[in-house]
């Protein structure tokens, strides 16, 4: 997506348009995007915001049934190898974005041209062809092909029979042009789709700047309704209490993330309103398994046993979350309850460190092994987000690793750098960070050692033929027990490997003005209902 020009009110804020700022919603994400598109980013501020400016064929209803989007209708094969989909008509792609040249083909072609079947295909084609270089291509991985029957009818071929065909088919449709001169090979974030895109969705994406703000133009044909806000702007910020200090201040509308060291504050101020949600999220130590000391599991243990969850949790976020044992949300069905967290234990963590050649050789404090080489580690920190709390998180490891023995050094990134050396390259030994999901029992592309590639998801390098396998088998399987066993069996066998510190899931919670009204919150869809939502005019 895209933006244009800017007003100063407490930061930059765009203000190019004719419309009142007093039709205007601002609200906060932290951490600034590179890519607008809706398969290049890892970040759940991506995710909204494609939320809003894409659509998909189909969409779920308040009751959890499966409802119209792109498509009003659908029709799925006996066999549950095909869906076919009636595609609704008079839908038309947003108009070029600000900054996009008229000469680029792989922005402009589509602009404003009626959505069709074609786009569906290309968008598939994209999907399935090994071409996008997107974190999560996993996901796709059933699906075959998509054929065009008609300009307004597709059909849509898995390669395999599921039980639950249309939730593997909730993608993002995109205009066909944004894929023109995207070889295969290349990286679809470098696009100029990328950068200026093109949806169907409710608002429209105008432009963004370098300090990582977005402006979006309510799509005034928009099939769903047309929203009753007129211009929303996205706002970035680098620290939690920043940005909750700024809704506090009236210098923001609504903030998607309230960090509990902040939501006392937030909830003494009686002109804002607080709204939980259950995010399907953790957060964790990532280790690196490809450093030649984290390749031996004892030292990945050790670390484990070396860190007081519990003391952390407590200190820094008031208790307010629940300890994790493993890779799936502890409210989704997948999680094993059987697997005990690991519970602080300096003593057991000294032995497996010993165990695996890691001892004190000359009274320094520091292990070291067999050559007499210190057991050094480095922990990469995004400087986004949680700002102040994830410092005193990292000073906290240090400290913990530091009475195991292992001398630790700290490297704070921003969060554009952060990304390149920690997703794309894979040079760190320790970083920490979080997942969001939107289905909680798929963590292929998290483990599977085909997803360790630039940009996986699988940045820890796991590399393990049996989580291989059994990931496989749990995404091959429509019988809904045997998943569940296979994945209770994948939380075992990956919390025993631990190629992360698990750490903890955190309640959500949003914020916003009182005179924010309409405000409805899915926790996979996080501006699912944002064209009922209405901004009264400040007082």
């Amino acid at each position: 997506m895209s933006i244009r020009s800017f007003l100063i009110i407490g930061g930059l804020i765009f203000s190019g348009s004719s419309m009142a700022a007093d039709n205007r919603m601002v609200y906060g994400e932290t951490g600034r995007l590179e890519t607008y598109d809706p398969y290049s980013a890892h970040e759940a501020t991506a995710q909204r915001l494609s939320d809003l400016v894409f659509d998909g064929l189909v969409d779920l209803s308040r009751s959890g049934d499966y409802a119209p989007a792109l498509a009003t209708s659908w029709e799925v094969s006996k066999a549950g190898t095909e869906v076919i989909f009636n595609l609704r008509n008079n839908v038309t792609w947003h108009h070029a974005a600000a900054g996009a040249k008229a000469s680029d083909k792989a922005v402009g072609k589509d602009a404003g041209a009626p959505f069709q079947a074609k786009d569906v295909v290309a968008t598939v084609n994209f999907l399935v062809q090994g071409r996008s270089g997107i974190p999560n291509s996993e996901r796709f991985s059933g699906i075959s092909s998509a054929e065009e029957l008609e300009p307004l009818r597709v059909k849509i071929s898995l390669r395999r029979a599921v039980s639950d065909p249309l939730r593997m088919l909730m993608f993002k449709v995109l205009p066909a042009s944004a894929f023109v001169g995207n070889k295969p090979g290349a990286l679809f974030r470098e696009s100029s789709f990328a950068q200026h895109p093109i949806g169907t969705g409710p608002y429209q994406f105008i432009k963004s700047n370098k300090q990582g703000e977005v402006l979006l133009r309510a799509n005034s044909s928009y099939f769903g309704g047309i929203p009753k806000i007129e211009t929303i702007v996205m706002k970035s910020y680098a620290d939690q209490s920043v940005m909750a200090q700024s809704l506090m201040f009236n210098a923001l509308d609504l903030i998607t993330y309230v960090s509990p060291r902040d939501l006392g504050e937030i909830m003494a101020d009686k002109r804002l309103l607080l709204l939980p949600y259950d995010a399907l999220s953790y957060s964790f130590v990532a280790l690196n398994t490809s450093r030649p000391a984290l390749s031996d599991r004892r030292v990945r243990q050790a670390l484990a046993l070396a860190v007081n969850r519990k003391e952390m949790m407590d200190a820094f976020f008031q208790g307010r979350g629940r300890l994790i044992s493993g890779p799936f949300p502890p409210t989704s069905w997948a999680y094993n309850l059987d697997v005990p967290g690991v519970s602080y234990d300096l003593a057991r963590a000294r032995q497996l460190l010993e165990s695996a050649g890691y001892v004190d050789r000359n009274a320094d404090g520091i292990l070291e092994d067999s050559k007499g080489v210190p057991l050094k580690l480095s922990i990469v920190v995004p400087v986004s987000g949680e700002g102040e709390t994830l410092k005193k998180i990292v000073l906290g490891l240090q400290s913990y690793f530091t009475k195991a023995g292992i001398k630790i050094e700290m490297q704070f990134l921003d969060w554009v750098a952060w990304k390149k050396r920690v997703l794309f390259e894979h040079d760190y030994d320790l970083t920490l960070a979080s997942w969001s999901f939107d289905d909680a029992s798929n963590i292929m592309s998290l483990f599977h050692s085909s997803s360790s590639g630039p940009w996986g998801n699988n940045f820890v390098q796991l590399k393990n033929k049996s989580i291989d396998s059994l990931l496989t088998e749990s995404d091959a399987t429509n019988d809904f027990e045997k998943k569940r066993a296979i994945n209770h069996k994948i939380h075992a066998v990956i919390a025993e490997e631990t190629p992360y510190i698990f750490l903890w899931t955190l309640t959500h919670h949003a914020a916003f003005q009182e005179n924010l009204s309409g405000v409805r919150i899915e926790p996979y869809s996080f501006f699912k209902y944002v064209t009922g939502w209405n901004i009264q005019k400040r007082l």
